[in-house]
């Protein structure tokens, strides 16, 4: 099952930058509820969720009544999510509901959080070219919310390929430096687009291994600082081994450490999760009042706060090496020496086994 990697949200479902919901509710004493709705659709996830709560208002003390898990949920409450295509429904999912229990600690009730869902197949996944329309009909028809979008098309990894080692060290780093390397992305219809860098790798104790891993992030651009079919992003060597170097630890009972695969994780946004983005950024001035976006709408013009909108995830995946001539490698023989004996790294027991560096007795081999 393929559950989506990518920037953090609500339920860790929404990734790109959006890291939580900023928007202040004002009550009054004809408080109506307000729907608070949540989704990302990608057609590289086989499971998709959609958050649907309430804001909640009246005389009760608002922390203690944030603590209610039962507070922020509707009575009742029918989710469906169709497909259309050419002005027609093509398939149609009524979401069941889960309870995920990865909700950080803070004002609000945690770490068990409702939420909705629908699942797809690797044969039959969302498709591009078609619209998808939310309808979640509240408490038995009292109102209905809507939420509509459509998917990123066309994002890719432009370079380097699937067999391209990265290469972040010169052959003399002493004299030349580290190297940049570059990854350059095809954002197709993305409006905002985030490249990270995955790294795992394994420590040795008494032989079994235990794999590591941290995410470096390169950037984030939106609108028009994503260019037409090639944006490139950097990742600076000296960077590269620094950060490795901080996710270690000198730990006496570890015998050994292997590079084990890089992912280079490419995430691209929809024009209106890039709104909601740059709208709910926390302000930086002295005026807080600032417009805020949502793309949710309801059947009696009552308020709704939130985002139903698509991303679309594709991921490079580098193993240390592939056995098979020529035996592509994840990263350079300049890069991995400089891993393994290098100032920065050097006295972290990195080791390489690369039939080649065996074949050619380096003295970082692993024994």
């Amino acid at each position: 099952m393929k559950i989506f990697r990518l920037f953090p949200l609500v339920v860790g479902l929404l990734t790109l930058g959006l890291t939580s919901c900023n928007e202040d509710i004002e009550y009054d004493g004809d408080f109506k509820e307000t729907a608070i709705v949540f989704g990302l659709l990608d057609q590289a996830d086989s499971v998709h969720y959609i958050k649907i709560t309430r804001a909640f208002g009246g005389g009760n003390n608002s922390l203690e009544v944030a603590q209610i898990a039962d507070s922020s949920y509707f009575q009742n409450i029918d989710v469906v999510v169709d497909e259309v295509i050419g002005g027609a429904v093509t398939r149609s999912w009524t979401l069941d509901d889960t309870i995920l229990e990865n909700k950080a600690p803070g004002v609000f009730y945690n770490p068990d959080q409702k939420v909705y869902y629908f699942t797809t197949t690797d044969a039959n996944p969302l498709v591009t070219n078609a619209t998808y329309k939310l309808r979640a009909t509240v408490n038995n028809g009292e109102f209905i919310v809507y939420g509509e979008t459509s998917l990123v098309k066309d994002l890719s990894i432009v370079s380097p390929n699937q067999n391209a080692a990265l290469a972040f060290a010169t052959s003399n780093v002493s004299q030349n430096g580290y190297n940049t390397a570059s990854i350059n992305v095809n954002g197709g219809t993305s409006e905002v687009l985030d490249v990270r860098i995955k790294i795992f790798f394994d420590e040795y104790r008494a032989g079994v291994p235990t794999e590591k891993s941290f995410t470096w992030k390169l950037g984030e651009l939106n609108g028009s600082q994503i260019n037409a079919g090639n944006t490139p992003f950097y990742a600076n060597g000296q960077i590269f081994y620094e950060l490795i170097r901080d996710n270690c630890t000198n730990d006496p009972t570890i015998d050994d450490r292997q590079l084990s695969r890089i992912q280079i994780i490419t995430t691209g946004g929809a024009d209106d999760l890039n709104k909601y983005i740059l709208l709910n950024k926390p302000s930086s001035g002295l005026a807080q009042n600032k417009p805020t976006f949502t793309n949710i709408t309801t059947s009696d013009g009552r308020r709704a706060i939130g985002l139903f909108s698509a991303r679309s995830t594709v991921v490079q995946e580098k193993p240390e090496w592939v056995n098979a001539l020529p035996y592509y490698r994840a990263i350079d023989n300049n890069s991995t020496k400089e891993l393994c004996t290098g100032p920065i790294t050097g006295s972290y027991l990195f080791c390489s086994d690369h039939p080649s560096d065996i074949a050619a007795a380096v003295s970082y081999i692993c024994n």
